[in-house]
């Protein structure tokens, strides 16, 4: 029997109803992989929020250096404004990463300490 024989006889054997099933399968399948909408706003991963502490630190620094090294220009008095700059620059990083690891421990009070966080669908895979 040639093969276009083969491919007809098996296209011939589906009917309806197989089809349906398929699709509603297929449907069953869809639904269980998509994720859920939540109104989370902002929680972010644990990398983003790290990198955000990090920036926020990094950004009051040189703002404060850099106007401490404009004054000194300004004014001729190198290095001391650029010195105190710096150490307001400091201050303002870390009471900023205070501030926003406060918020972002705030968010997260509901994970009790020791309690594993819950599973991804990238780590429900593995």
């Amino acid at each position: 029997m040639p093969m276009s024989d083969e491919k007809r006889t098996s296209q011939a054997n589906t009917s309806p109803s197989d089809l349906e099933d398929l699709e509603r399968r297929l449907a069953e399948a869809k639904n269980r992989r998509e994720k859920p909408q939540t109104d989370d706003d902002g929680g972010g991963t644990l990398l983003g929020m790290a990198w955000r502490l990090s920036t926020e630190l990094v950004v009051a620094v040189l703002v404060g250096a850099g106007l401490g090294y404009g004054l000194d220009h300004l004014f001729g008095t190198r290095p001391w404004l650029l010195l105190i700059g710096l150490g307001f620059g400091i201050a303002a990083g870390f009471m900023s990463v205070f501030r926003v690891a406060g918020k972002m421990e705030a968010e997260n009070a509901h994970t009790p300490i020791g309690d594993d966080m819950p599973l991804t669908d990238d780590e429900e895979m593995d």
